[in-house]
């Protein structure tokens, strides 16, 4: 999570689901760099697909949520720890 970019996309995402268009466009980040580093959070299961929205012309996109709405990492007496607190899917 070194890359800023990310950490906007995860943080756009934690309280509700959002389509890449709207988090580029809140967010300031390049559509294709959005798209990107979506994909690689997904990839790291830190994203997920919340929804699948089908418009009334045909075009279906999703929306993305993060995987977590809070995260602490402490280190005691050399011993990483992280803990997560999963957001439940909707239902």
């Amino acid at each position: 999570m070194s890359d800023a970019y990310m950490r906007k996309i995860v943080a756009a995402t934690m309280q509700f689901d959002k389509s890449i268009e709207d988090i580029s466009k809140e967010k300031s980040i390049p559509l294709s760099s959005c798209y990107r580093r979506v994909r690689e959070l997904m990839s790291l299961r830190l994203m997920r697909i919340e929804r699948t929205i089908i418009t009334e012309t045909g075009k279906k996109y999703e929306t993305y949520r993060s995987a977590f709405s809070d995260a602490r990492i402490s280190m005691n007496s050399g011993e990483l720890a992280v803990e997560v607190t999963v957001i439940p899917r909707a239902q």
